[in-house]
């Protein structure tokens, strides 16, 4: 805390009242916390007060009643100290007066140093300036006076080391100089044409024509305005004669013979006939030129194009519609088996599926079956993870981001579908597994029977994207009910 002590007069045997007002305001800043009187110094106070921040103030003293006695300015600092009161603001006194030492002083008049003497000493003295004064009839005159090297001019008392330089000398220095100094924009050297070497490959004829080797045009620069008429058929007879487009000739020619007259015989539209073969829509008019251009031909774009085959063959190749019988089936099982036994060899993965109905490399599934888990019939696929890699992945994911679903290859994927119920890991070292609970939702009820299904289950990213982990065969078999003998 700070206590600032401030002195000054006013009639002497007073109850006096002092208060600190900030320059130009009327607003008490701090009233004194007391106010005493000298013992020795009639008249004289001191007005003690605490904290008043550092300023500039005017000091204004009353009696009891009021009445003013005395008013000073004062200026305080935040430390505990006596301050002396005074009539005029310092700030104000300094005004009026200069404020600069002897260092300003110079600096105000440009002297470098204190000594006068020294800033004046290479001044010329009076006797120095007649010496060194000419008359007027003793000025160099450029018209008729000439400046010599090595001798003293006559009129200005100076040698020359070496003679100024002739007209013929400075047309040489002015042709010899550099134009890398003389590129400036907008400058007579900036505008004029320079070769990038000594070649002088452009000349200006007695005719004002420009002559030049061209070894180059700009883009756009040879146009119908910018050449001849006849420029064009010189182009194009030097084009006929060249050997290039001799042998380009021949070979067309060569071709030309090639083709028969009768290669498109018979054909108004060969878009008309590919259509015809490709799909089903009916073209009487194609139907008929195929027919009568093709000997005993009797094609129906109708039963025969791809797209007919196509359609019929959804049906007409399950088994039992075109003949194949369980023996048939049962052959290809056998068979299939084989080909995904060494499949898995090959591919150092082994892959199981059991479930109530089959156990070795492919699921079988009969249409209609509930396979959940609830009713003890779901599928579990065991895969061999003998470094566990494939259980850390698939945990990773987790069953929720993770789909089962089958369809055949001409289908849409997941025409059968299912989810993952769990994964597990059992075994350990070389046989250890990981195995995966599958509950299929729909078992194909709808669909046809046939030995060709794939399943697959995938798994989905954050962003949408679907990846295939696993991949297998399916069988979906037609479920037959076998009648019950009373």
């Amino acid at each position: 805390m700070a206590t600032q002590t401030v002195e000054f007069s006013a009639p002497p045997g007073q109850t006096v009242t002092a208060r600190l007002f900030a320059a130009g305001s009327d607003t008490v800043v701090q009233t004194a916390s007391a106010v005493t009187a000298a013992t020795n110094r009639a008249g004289v106070y001191s007005a003690t007060f605490t904290d008043a921040a550092a300023n500039t103030y005017r000091l204004i003293a009353t009696n009891a009643d009021g009445t003013l006695l005395a008013q000073w300015w004062v200026d305080l600092t935040l430390t505990t100290a006596t301050f002396q009161s005074y009539e005029m603001p310092v700030s104000v006194i300094q005004s009026g007066l200069s404020t600069l030492d002897a260092a300003g002083v110079r600096s105000a008049v440009g002297l470098a140093s204190a000594d006068l003497d020294t800033q004046l000493a290479d001044l010329p003295t009076v006797t120095e300036f007649e010496a060194r004064t000419l008359l007027a009839a003793a000025y160099f005159d450029a018209a008729v006076d000439t400046v010599t090297a090595g001798t003293v001019n006559d009129k200005t008392g100076y040698s020359l080391a070496t003679a100024p330089p002739t007209a013929a000398a400075v047309a040489d220095a002015v042709w010899d100089e550099a134009t890398s100094g003389h590129t400036t924009a907008g400058t007579y050297g900036g505008q004029i044409v320079r070769s990038t070497n000594s070649n002088v490959e452009v000349q200006v004829t007695g005719s004002n024509h420009i002559a030049a080797d061209v070894h180059e045009f700009q883009p756009d620069v040879i146009t119908s305005a910018a050449t001849d008429a006849t420029f064009v058929s010189e182009v194009q007879s030097g084009l006929a004669t060249s050997a290039a487009l001799a042998t380009v000739d021949s070979n067309v020619d060569t071709l030309v013979a090639r083709i028969t007259s009768t290669l498109f015989s018979g054909i108004t539209s060969l878009a008309s006939w590919l259509g015809a073969l490709a799909g089903k829509s009916a073209d009487a008019g194609t139907l008929a030129e195929i027919q009568s251009t093709t000997a005993g031909a009797t094609f129906s774009n109708s039963t025969d194009s791809l797209e007919a085959i196509r359609d019929r063959g959804d049906a007409a190749w399950a088994p039992g519609e075109a003949g194949s019988g369980d023996a048939s089936q049962s052959t290809l099982l056998a068979v299939q088996d084989q080909v995904e036994a060494i499949a898995g060899t090959l591919g150092g993965t082994a892959i199981s599926v059991t479930s109530r109905i089959a156990d070795g490399g492919s699921m079988v599934i009969y249409t209609g079956d509930d396979l959940k888990v609830r009713s003890g019939t779901q599928v579990t696929v065991s895969i061999s993870d003998a470094a566990g890699g494939i259980y850390s992945r698939l945990s990773a994911i987790g069953t929720s981001n993770l789909s089962w679903g089958a369809a055949r290859p001409s289908q849409a994927a997941g025409a059968i579908s299912g989810t993952i119920s769990s994964i597990t890991q059992s075994g350990s070292g070389d046989d250890q597994v990981v195995n995966l609970v599958v509950e299929i939702l729909d078992a194909g009820q709808s669909l046809n029977p046939a030995d060709d299904y794939i399943w697959q289950v995938a798994s989905t990213s954050s962003s949408g994207d679907e990846y295939t982990e696993i991949e297998g065969t399916l069988d979906l078999r037609r479920r037959v009910a076998v009648p019950i003998i009373v």
